[in-house]
């Protein structure tokens, strides 16, 4: 192992070996043996490791159990149905033929009221009824 690799590996695992993957330990005591550099950092790691075990919260028993109970009803709560958007159809997972349905049933009678001249779509008499679709479903000004 080198000095560099046991340096990743003091940053990722810690100053205590027994943490470290068993193949690499046995190199990394290897390399403590031999080098002061490498004891070095292993004392810096295991400061760093020391700072942070101060800094962890203290959480009670009580505190946990409060949290694991509440995880536990909610997981054993029934799932609650969110009423459906008001500008769908049906619930969420959205069936497809009503609403191919009610497009379809939409489409139909906006033709049937541009043809019956229920729009304000001039001389819709004297035109074809493709373009008085056309006309009547361009969002612009009808000329």
């Amino acid at each position: 192992m080198t000095l560099k690799e046991f340096k990743r590996f003091a940053d990722l695992y810690g100053g205590d070996i027994d943490r470290w993957p068993a193949t690499d330990g046995v190199d990394a005591l290897t390399l403590l043996e031999n080098s002061a550099e490498a004891r070095a950092v292993l004392a810096d790691a295991a400061a760093l490791d020391a700072l942070l075990d101060r800094a962890a919260p203290k959480v009670g028993e009580d505190s946990v159990q409060r949290v694991l109970s509440g995880i536990a009803a909610a997981l054993d709560a029934p799932a609650e149905r969110a009423p459906p958007a008001p500008w769908t159809l049906s619930a969420p997972p959205m069936r497809f033929w009503p609403t191919a349905g009610f497009l379809a049933a939409m489409g139909m009678a906006g033709f049937l009221a541009a043809v019956q001249g229920v729009l304000p779509v001039r001389n819709a008499q004297a035109h074809n009824y493709a373009e008085v679709v056309v006309s009547s479903s361009y969002l612009g000004a009808i000329r």
